[in-house]
């Protein structure tokens, strides 16, 4: 056998190896890629569901407690209590219900007697008014009638429309006289759901799926009814004729992160099944469960990435390792003529030496082909998030719109200097949405609790710039005189503005008509002493009695009306105020009104002299 046949077979064979090594290689990789694709992808979503599971509890949680005190105020009103004594005529009950249904936002109020029958109703005017039915099965009534507080979400046997059902005792002398219950729509919270895209549902005590994103899992049972389960709904009517099927779930591997991976099948024409990693939160306080689901599809995507660059992986190194044997090939055959072609060494060695030079650049292409590949996994591999805007906004909006209806009336005047310094107003209120979308896009990911040194006076401006036009039209005179000197704290812009924000809100409510001659004075004063920034917010509106005052910080505490406000704003600005190392005080003005007094640590910019 000639040396050239024994070569060729030995470089078929080293062909054959070059495969099968790139196989191999190309087989490792894929398999190490995948494993730390899904735990790293897992490890995202297990953190994202976590986020987002806490927040729709809070949300859930937020829906009831908003109602609370509505069975309590209603079981102890001295209407009700005449009406249910036989001394007092039920239309102005039912006229009181109406109002506080309409105030509160409830979905229905109403007051039943000790058989169970509706006496008086806020829906007492329509034809499916809820007077003179017996709802005496209903587990919420028979609570209350036990001297406990009833919490019952039930579809409504008159009107077919689902709520959460709340109800307390009336009691008169030691009797349980009747039930005063508060129905409360809690639908919304699947509309919101379903429009961000979320895979979301709640679950009862009997593993019932009662409220859901997707409309095909609600009324579904996580596992199936017992016959005295069935039964006992029945009784309560408490889903009416909504007939409960079990949810076609079935219950896969769990994640690394231990959390359940389920399955669930097409429960529709044109549905198909689809793949869940499942985070659940009990809620203890109602005895229900909120379930939220992680759809898998990017998972299955990412995989599919893997393994397609670990194909071009292989592919490159088999493509490496041909071209490095085709290499050997071509100087063992110049090897071998060197002995009998010596004249025709030097053509020989230019066309050697041109071959490797093109061949080299080949290798630089490649490398820089796998560079970009590897690049490009990368960033296939960030995942992109996004979070809403929240209310904090909506002041600025609202400045914006007045901004631009007024550049068009200065525009139609062809008042251009105006129409400009308008929307010089505007750009600036545009940055400053901006840049509250980027710090709650920030937060939503992870707060960094970074401070900078801001400028007091400029932060009072923007304040002002927000609610200028409810200042305007509440006619309050404004007293504001910047200092003639920048003072400056450390702290977030965005927060600090809104604690003013939040002053001048609450001087404005507190105002109102209870100014005397109806005329507001809101005073604004800035002063540095001791090394202290102090703001003072002053109003002569309907002060804050002694007995509120202590109270006045805590969360929920409200003097408005109902449906004015949670009672919320001033727990939050404490709280920032805290946070930046400040404090926040009120007192009652002795002459009438209310004084807020905002105190932080002055800091002293960079640049700035000791006089500042």
């Amino acid at each position: 056998m000639s040396w050239h046949r024994i070569f060729h077979w030995h470089f078929f064979g080293l062909n054959q190896l070059i495969l099968v090594v790139a196989l191999v290689v190309g087989l490792g990789l894929a398999t190490v890629l995948l494993q730390l694709t899904e735990l790293q992808h897992f490890e995202a979503l297990d953190r994202f569901g976590n986020e987002r599971l806490e927040l729709y509890a809070s949300t859930v949680q937020s829906a009831h407690s908003r109602f609370d005190y509505l069975p309590f105020i209603l079981s102890g009103d001295q209407q009700v209590m005449a009406l249910m004594n036989e001394t007092g005529p039920v239309d102005g009950v039912n006229r009181k219900l109406e109002i506080w249904q309409k105030e509160s936002h409830a979905s229905e109020l109403y007051i039943m007697d000790r058989r169970g029958i509706v006496l008086a109703s806020s829906n007492w005017q329509f034809p499916d008014s809820f007077i003179g039915n017996d709802y005496h099965f209903r587990p919420y009534f028979r609570d209350a009638m036990a001297g406990a507080q009833g919490r019952f979400f039930a579809v409504g046997v008159t009107t077919g429309r689902p709520g959460l059902f709340l109800s307390r005792p009336i009691v008169h002398r030691g009797d349980i006289l009747g039930v005063a219950v508060v129905k409360i729509d809690m639908t919304q919270l699947e509309k919101d759901w379903a429009s961000g895209g979320e895979n979301v549902w709640v679950v009862d005590g009997d593993g019932v799926i009662f409220l859901a994103s997707n409309p095909d899992w609600k009324y579904r049972s996580l596992d199936g009814l017992t016959e005295t389960t069935r039964s006992r709904l029945k009784t309560e009517r408490k889903y009416s004729t909504e007939i409960i099927s079990p949810l076609p779930l079935t219950a896969l591997n769990d994640s690394p992160q231990g959390r359940k991976i389920i399955q669930i099948a097409g429960t529709s024409p044109g549905k198909t099944t689809q793949r869940y990693m499942m985070h659940r939160r009990p809620i203890d306080d109602l005895g229900w469960t909120l379930y939220y689901l992680t759809d898998l599809q990017e998972l299955h995507e990412n995989r599919r990435n893997v393994l397609i660059v670990s194909a071009l992986i292989a592919a490159l190194v088999a493509l490496l390792g041909l071209i490095l044997v085709s290499r050997i090939k071509n100087r063992q055959l110049l090897e071998k003529r060197v002995a009998s072609r010596t004249e025709a060494l030097n053509e020989s060695n230019r066309r050697l030496l041109d071959e490797i030079n093109e061949r080299t650049k080949a290798e630089e292409q490649l490398r820089q082909t796998h560079e970009g590949l590897i690049q490009a996994e990368k960033l296939a591999a960030l995942g992109q998030l996004s979070a809403g805007l929240v209310h904090e906004i909506s002041q600025p909006m609202s400045a914006m719109q007045t901004f631009i209806a007024s550049t068009r009336l200065f525009v139609q005047r062809k008042d251009t200097d105006s129409a400009l310094d308008n929307l010089i107003d505007i750009d600036s209120m545009a940055r400053r949405v901006t840049a509250i979308v980027s710090h709650l896009k920030t937060f939503s990911r992870k707060s960094q609790g970074q401070t900078t040194f801001i400028a007091l006076n400029t932060v009072i401006e923007n304040a002002l710039l927000v609610m200028s036009p409810r200042i305007s039209k509440s006619g309050t005179t404004l007293h504001w005189a910047p200092t003639s000197t920048p003072v400056y704290v450390e702290a977030d812009e965005i927060k600090l503005e809104q604690i003013i924000v939040n002053l001048i809100g609450n001087a404005l409510d507190a105002m109102g008509t209870t100014a005397p001659d109806n005329q507001g004075q809101l005073e604004i004063v800035l002063e540095k002493t001791d090394g202290r920034i102090c703001v003072y917010i002053k109003d002569n509106g309907c002060g804050i009695s002694p007995d509120n005052l202590p109270r006045i910080f805590d969360p929920f505490f409200t003097t408005k009306h109902q449906g004015e406000g949670l009672g919320l704003g001033l727990s939050i600005s404490h709280g920032i105020a805290r946070d930046f190392g400040g404090d926040l005080e009120a007192f009652d003005r002795p002459e009438g009104g209310t004084l807020f007094k905002l105190s932080l640590d002055a800091m002293k910019a960079a640049g700035a002299t000791d006089d500042q």
